[in-house]
């Protein structure tokens, strides 16, 4: 991603999606009760600034989140497992009414996703990176299905190298999903024929969780913790 900033938001929203151990992963929001003491490992600094409350700000022109997809093979039958994190930068936002539905998606200045896809049986895995996107047109949005689509050109990269300009269509639903649509014949067909699906991550989605967590004492120590215990301990 672009940015130091850009890379620590995709890490937390990983790291709070499919682990929730964001003691080792960002800092994280300090949780006070009415007493006013903070709940043990939530509170961390990043520069004396707060992470919930840069991420709120930070969502204003950005939208995140993780890729999380099944593609068909040649045959149409499900056979890869796509996963990975995108980012999406906004030069603009659209009108109150929009952005109360789909975020206010107007203009991208931006987009980048990493992609890691393996078979179904555990092989063949390998990456892919898209980048470089460029919006053709202006975005349109369904009032019908609350979704935002866009259009543009990325560059891919595959097995022989980046393939450049590959038209693509990029459709958020409801600020909750999304569908990523490269054209299949620039890519051989390689991602089926079906788009690569992923979830849009708000920060309230990772304040909840983070919250979750805390009330079970779960922040305290996560997964990784108990691994660099053991490791030090000779265990």
């Amino acid at each position: 991603m672009k940015t130091t900033l850009t890379a620590v938001v995709v890490v937390v929203a990983a790291f709070a999606i499919t682990c929730g151990i964001f003691g080792m992963a960002a800092p994280a929001q300090a949780q006070t009760n009415n007493t006013d003491t903070a709940t043990s490992g939530m509170s961390m600094d990043m520069g004396g600034g707060d992470m919930m409350a840069m991420m709120h700000d930070y969502s204003a022109n950005h939208k995140w989140g993780m890729i999380s997809s099944i593609q068909n093979d040649e045959q149409g039958q499900p056979a890869w497992i796509v996963s990975g994190h995108w980012m999406m930068e906004m030069a603009s936002q659209n009108n109150t009414a929009t952005a109360n539905t789909t975020g206010g998606i107007s203009n991208i200045a931006g987009f980048d996703a990493t992609l890691r896809m393996v078979m179904l049986n555990g092989s063949a895995m390998h990456n892919h990176e898209i980048s470089n996107f460029t919006q053709t047109g202006d975005a349109t949005f369904n009032g019908d299905t609350n979704s935002t689509t866009i259009t543009g050109t990325a560059t891919i990269t595959m097995r022989d190298g980046p393939v450049p300009d590959v038209q693509t269509t990029i459709e958020i639903a409801q600020d909750k999903v999304i569908a990523i649509t490269p054209d299949p014949a620039a890519l051989e067909n390689h991602f089926g024929d079906t788009p690569i699906y992923g979830i849009v991550i708000s920060p309230e989605m990772i304040e909840e969780m983070m919250m979750g967590y805390g009330d079970r004492g779960g922040m305290k120590q996560g997964p990784m913790d108990g691994m660099m215990m053991n490791s030090s301990s000779g265990m």
